[in-house]
């Protein structure tokens, strides 16, 4: 499976079809060579629908161009597994969606660099 095949699949996940939805109802038109969920996160923080930290949204733009595999990684998913950040299917509207996915995007951040933000000695 070639790399725009493969973000196609991903972007079926029903995470991934509400931020589609949502990025729609906001005038913006989904990015089919990244993942949905993402582009969502990036639109609110450019929009200034949240606020994260400056390494939060430098991560988040990266993730844009990001490869397949390289983002199954990052968001720790299994072979078949959807991707879940708790709340996003109850959030109401960009703005909570892209809070659920910043939150969890920052676990992610967390868990793969355990240095992250933590004081120098």
């Amino acid at each position: 499976m070639n790399d725009t095949d493969f973000i196609r699949e991903l972007n079926r996940m029903p995470v991934n079809v509400k931020a589609r939805e949502l990025l729609q109802m906001d005038g913006e038109e989904a990015r089919d060579e990244s993942l949905h969920c993402v582009h969502a996160a990036l639109h609110a923080i450019l929009k200034g629908e949240v606020v994260v930290e400056t390494d939060v949204a430098e991560t988040v733009n990266a993730m844009m161009t990001w490869r397949p595999p390289r983002l199954v990684n990052f968001l720790m998913l299994m072979s078949g597994e959807d991707y879940d950040p708790p709340g996003w299917e109850t959030a109401a509207d960009l703005r909570e969606f892209a809070g659920v996915v910043l939150d969890d995007i920052e676990v992610k951040i967390v868990t793969h660099f355990p240095y992250y933000r933590s004081p120098e000695s």
